[in-house]
């Protein structure tokens, strides 16, 4: 019986940890698309991993996810970001919702 607890819960566990790595690399594929910075797509598939972890913590919240990406954009990367420039707003909303649709699709999915 403990034998199949035991299997029973890595196998939990596994399951748990791979839908974690697929959000992640998920959301790595957004921001390396996004490029805020220009580097390029090879330099770009690394570039913003780092900020994953901070984003996932405002995944849940539209509003503070996307004052998560305000700040990761003028605080951490240096870039110039008006959001009452419309442009800015919107092209940042778009990068939001992508990530929170990524979020939610794979996070919906149910445990086998």
């Amino acid at each position: 019986m403990l034998l199949v607890l035991q299997m029973d819960w890595a196998k939990d566990f596994l399951y748990h940890l791979n839908k974690m790595k697929t959000t992640f690399e998920n959301i790595n594929k957004i921001l390396a698309e996004w490029d805020p910075i220009s580097v390029g797509e090879t330099i770009a598939a690394d570039e913003y991993r780092g900020y994953i972890p901070t984003i996932l913590q405002s995944v849940n919240d539209k509003e503070q996810l996307m004052n998560c990406l305000e700040s990761i954009l003028v605080d951490q990367i240096g870039i110039d970001y008006n959001p009452a420039n419309k442009e800015h707003f919107n092209d940042l909303q778009q990068i939001c919702e992508k990530i929170i649709q990524v979020y939610n699709n794979t996070n919906a999915l149910s445990c086998p």
